[in-house]
């Protein structure tokens, strides 16, 4: 999968999963992504994935999660335990200097995501 931000293209690996798999039935996506707090950047999908599966308080740097309750895809930039709150992961980016980028980001950011 790629990311596009800013005229910037990163790379990320997304899981083998039912729910990884009918996320990307949706690509491409354009997105706006707002940061919330100071570990990610979300937004919901445009359309929602009816599939659940375990989750994970604890998100880490660098992945990428669904979040159910919103219909949210997260792009994570720091490590953080959500709880009550769990995430479902969804993949994880190759290019880390993204993390880097999206941890000194503005408010909200374009984002176009493709498969490769």
């Amino acid at each position: 999968m790629s990311i596009r931000i800013q005229g910037k293209t990163y790379l990320a690996e997304l899981e083998e999963s039912e729910i990884s798999n009918e996320i990307q039935k949706q690509f491409p996506l354009n997105l706006k992504l707002n940061r919330s707090g100071s570990n990610e950047y979300y937004n919901s999908l445009p359309q929602g994935v009816k599939l659940t599966a375990n989750g994970t308080s604890q998100v880490q740097s660098g992945y990428i999660y669904y979040f159910a309750g919103s219909n949210a895809f997260s792009l994570n930039f720091a490590d953080l335990n959500i709880s009550p709150y769990e995430v479902i992961e969804i993949g994880h980016v190759v290019d880390q200097s993204l993390i880097e980028m999206l941890s000194n980001g503005p408010k909200s950011i374009d984002v176009d995501i493709t498969l490769l």
